[in-house]
């Protein structure tokens, strides 16, 4: 980065800090001169401009945002960025009730352009957009929850899945009169993990993962009825894996593999949160094939083990059996050939991580009654894993 965009990176941070705290409305062709930095050729300086705009809405609200609007309808090629700024303003107003009254005013033309935008094509336009509702969500929780309610049958998929990623947005730490409203309307949006489209499904598990972290008595009631069909998307599917051609060479591409992920992540919180509500043994089963799964997969799959030796151990030594193929498996593996270093280095973290996961497996209570693991323990731990396996015990010791 040159020092001539470091400047500018500074005077924007600058020009922002002091807006959102002082209103600078009246400073000439402020709004031209942050704006004039959106044709940056840095993508830092265009981002900071973003931001900088935000941050000058919060300090004179009535005067930027309308700006802020007209802009966007005038200069469609602006719209992630000015976007970016309507989000710096809401996120920043939101959190305060001198704000929430500043916003509310706007609340109206804020609402009509969000949800004209919730069917664009671009993912981060809708990430933003999805942001900005649910933020706004926290301000007005009946009219704008419903008003996304409303939109989960809407044919178009952009729009089914910015609606259930803005619940992500509404749901905070802290207690918010949005938890009454989410409470009563949630399982409209969690209807949806049985979409057609894989990018709908994946947003409700994001979403799901976030308010089961966060606001776990939203959903917990709900499971039952629900984890099915989450228990559904963590397996490998083959209508999900695409045959492409790059030049002469044909590649399969598995397109699942980030819903696969996401599901498993909201099952490894919902360990933590919504325990009674889990079938453990069915989630215990479908670690035999994500044990085997990508790396990332893989990696998670060793948490939930985990996960389960500590919170339900007597369901995971019952279940074990089924995973002792997966494991040996996993320990077992090569990296390719062709394998370049950053590949066998990840490759050599996945077998530390599996047998991070068989010692604190050794460690259940009740182990002993599965013979077949501890004879997998006896007869796989061998040989180059023996030694990596006693680094791994003792890495445990040291934490302890």
């Amino acid at each position: 980065m040159t020092s001539t965009e470091n400047s500018k990176l500074l005077s924007l941070f600058c020009i922002g800090e002091i807006g959102r705290r002082v209103d600078l409305s009246a400073v000439a062709n402020i709004k031209k001169t942050v704006l004039s930095c959106f044709e940056s050729s840095s993508e830092d300086v265009k981002a900071a401009a973003s931001v900088s705009l935000g941050c000058l809405a919060v300090g004179k609200l009535r005067k930027f945002l309308p700006d802020i609007l007209t802009e966007m309808k005038e200069n469609p090629k602006r719209q992630y960025l000015l976007l970016g700024s309507v989000r710096e303003a809401i996120v920043r107003l939101s959190s305060s009730s001198h704000g929430v009254k500043s916003l509310q005013k706007f609340l109206d033309q804020l609402l009509a352009l969000l949800f004209e935008f919730t069917g664009t094509e671009e993912e981060g336009n809708r990430n933003v957009v999805a942001e900005c509702l649910g933020k706004l969500a926290l301000i007005d929780p009946a009219r704008v929850v419903v008003a996304l309610k409303d939109r989960v049958g809407s044919p178009k998929v952009e729009v089914r899945a910015c609606v259930a990623t803005a619940i992500k947005s509404a749901i905070i730490e802290k207690t918010s009169p949005v938890d009454a409203v989410l409470h009563q309307h949630i399982a409209a949006f969690l209807d949806l993990i049985k979409d057609s489209e894989i990018a709908v499904r994946k947003a409700v598990l994001l979403s799901l993962n976030f308010t089961a972290h966060l606001k776990p008595s939203i959903v917990r009631d709900l499971l039952p009825k629900y984890l099915p069909a989450v228990y559904d998307q963590t397996a490998i599917k083959k209508e999900l894996i695409k045959e492409v051609e790059v030049g002469p060479f044909k590649h399969l591409i598995d397109t699942g593999i980030e819903l696969r992920q996401a599901a498993f992540e909201a099952l490894y919180t919902m360990l933590d949160t919504c325990l009674t509500r889990l079938d453990v043994n069915e989630l215990i089963q479908r670690l035999a094939s994500a044990l085997n799964d990508t790396y990332d997969i893989q990696m998670l799959a060793h948490l939930i083990l985990a996960r389960i030796a500590k919170k339900a151990g007597a369901a995971l030594v019952s279940g074990l059996d089924g995973l002792i193929e997966p494991l040996r498996t996993a320990v077992n593996s090569k990296p390719k050939g062709e394998a370049v270093q950053q590949q066998i280095e990840r490759h050599d973290e996945m077998i530390r991580s599996t047998l991070r996961a068989i010692h604190v497996i050794s460690k259940v209570e009740g182990i002993e009654n599965a013979p077949h693991f501890t004879e997998f323990l006896a007869s796989s731990i061998t040989g180059p894993l023996a030694e990596k396996y006693l680094a791994v015990q003792k890495e445990a010791t040291d934490r302890q």
